[in-house]
């Protein structure tokens, strides 16, 4: 491989490291190569995980890392994806990445047009990790990557239509016909957790009062308990 990196300091630190790619490789398509590795990137609002996954849905290999604090700049998220991506790279061959990202991607699946708990704000996430890495790069929001992998190689096997709810930070949503993710017209159409379900209720990140993640998600659990 061809692929390397030039950090300054290691993933979780404090100070931003500094990524670059260099040279190419020779490699099949990802289109007429469907046996070979791929990184899947889920961002979370308290951490990052990344995965190497063949084409059967196994792991072959994964890592984790603290999410960098929301106040710093899109950029050092960016940073630790690319150096994620390339720890991997060093030992599989990987030949595509897919991120799942927690915020509202628009239809084209390439900007995150808004992320309740990181500081992204119609950030062209594709576009920007695309130039760093020597590999196709897909985004999609991560509940709607998460319930389309139990479709194609988890519980939803086999059904036509589903619905998925993911807990955590925040609470997403995904809406599944016929094996296609229901995207609506701006992309954010399983946007459960948004749902105003308590009119002037608590505050949340997204702007509006009432969501339903603000009684239901991780962070509101670690709320109630404390009070």
């Amino acid at each position: 491989m061809s692929t390397y990196r030039d950090f300054t300091a290691p993933i979780g630190s404090r100070r931003a490291p500094v990524l670059r790619t260099v040279g190419t490789r020779e490699r099949r398509s990802h289109l007429t190569a469907p046996r070979v590795p791929t990184v899947g990137i889920d961002i979370g609002g308290t951490k990052v995980m990344a995965g190497v996954v063949d084409a059967d849905g196994n792991i072959l290999e994964r890592l984790r890392t603290e999410t960098p604090d929301k106040s710093k700049s899109p950029k050092v998220v960016e940073d630790t994806i690319v150096e994620l991506v390339l720890d991997l790279s060093d030992r599989h061959d990987v030949h595509a990445v897919g991120i799942g990202a927690a915020g509202w991607v628009d239809a084209d699946r390439n900007r995150v047009l808004f992320a309740p708990h990181l500081s992204w704000r119609n950030e062209p996430l594709r576009d920007r990790l695309a130039g760093r890495l020597a590999v196709p790069v897909l985004v999609d929001n991560d509940a709607n990557s998460a319930a389309w992998a139990e479709w194609r190689f988890g519980a939803g096997r086999g059904e036509d239509h589903l619905v998925m709810i993911t807990l955590g930070t925040g609470i997403g949503g995904a809406i599944l016909e016929d094996g296609q993710v229901k995207r609506g017209k701006y992309g954010v159409a399983g946007e459960f957790g948004h749902m105003q379900v308590v009119p002037g209720g608590h505050r949340c990140p997204c702007g509006n009062r009432g969501c339903w993640e603000q009684y239901s998600s991780g962070n509101a659990l670690v709320r109630e308990a404390r009070e």
